[in-house]
This record gives C-alpha cells, structure tokens and sequence, in this order.
C-alpha cells in the first residue's frame, strides 16, 4: 500500500515500472504551461537586465574635469 501524497508537493504521475513498455500507458510530463514558460522568461530577462545595469556606471570612463577658464586673460581691476 502506497501513503498518502504529501499536501506540500503537488502530485506528478509515477513512471511506469521498468517490465512495463506499453507506449499507450506511458505518462507524459509536459512540463509548465506556455504561460509559465514566458512568465518565468520575462523574469529572466529583467534580471539580467538588473544586473547590466548594475555594471554600466563602472565600465564608462571617468569623466574629464571641467576646464577652468584661463585666469591670465582678462580685466585686472
């Protein structure tokens, strides 16, 4: 006698035991449905675009200090 599934695990079907190779009988897992799959990609992407981000101000080259105007050219009071 087999327990009881567990309430914290969903069930997925067993697969057939080996002495078993009826094709007809065989359960497939199909894994998430299409909208998981995209749900689970669009997270993906703007992690890593996260992170892309994160990164851009350390690569870009410092930037120049302003050029002070020439001091010696101009009106003395």
């Amino acid at each position: 006698m087999t327990p009881p599934p567990s309430p914290l695990r969903s069930p997925r079907p067993t697969p057939p035991a080996p002495d078993d190779h009826d094709a007809d009988d065989r359960l497939v897992d199909r894994g998430l449905p299409l909208g998981m799959r995209l749900l689970a990609l669009v997270g993906a992407l703007s992690f890593v675009m996260l992170g892309l981000n994160s990164l851009l101000p350390v690569l870009q080259p410092p930037p120049t200090p302003p050029s002070m105007p020439d001091q010696r050219e101009g009106n003395l009071t």
